[in-house]
């Protein structure tokens, strides 16, 4: 009997230790590329951005694109549904020079532990 409680502790142990010391680790959002290239007035424009770390919730992704006329757009790709948001394309054709911002928000799944924030802003340059 008492090694049968000594046996059902050590269980209770471990599990609690695994439990605590995995929700201390957190998801870690990688953004690639970490910049966009430079962009040429009128010329136009086509690049990809990827998610790694987690799949990014559908609903709560948000994007800005600032100034709001500046021809380019934010897509993602239908090839995995299930990840929407983890493959972005920036197209289009640039009609303002200067910086052209793009900001980047939303959140992963969590498993036992919360999932991670995507938090990304990326400045294109556009030249004449």
């Amino acid at each position: 009997m008492k090694k049968l409680r000594y046996h059902f502790a050590l269980i209770i142990k471990f599990f609690l230790i695994f439990t605590l010391t995995s929700c201390f680790c957190t998801q870690k959002i990688k953004v690639l590329p970490k910049s966009l290239p430079t962009a040429t007035l009128g010329t136009p424009y086509y690049e990809e951005i990827q998610v790694f770390g987690g799949r990014v919730i559908n609903e709560s992704f948000r994007y800005k694109i600032e100034p709001e006329n500046s021809g380019l757009e934010l897509s993602s790709t239908h090839a995995q549904p299930n990840n929407l948001y983890n493959h972005l394309i920036v197209e289009g054709t640039p009609k303002v020079t200067g910086p052209i911002t793009i900001i980047l928000f939303g959140r992963t799944y969590g498993t036992m532990c919360p999932g991670g924030k995507l938090n990304k802003t990326y400045t294109i340059k556009v030249e004449e």
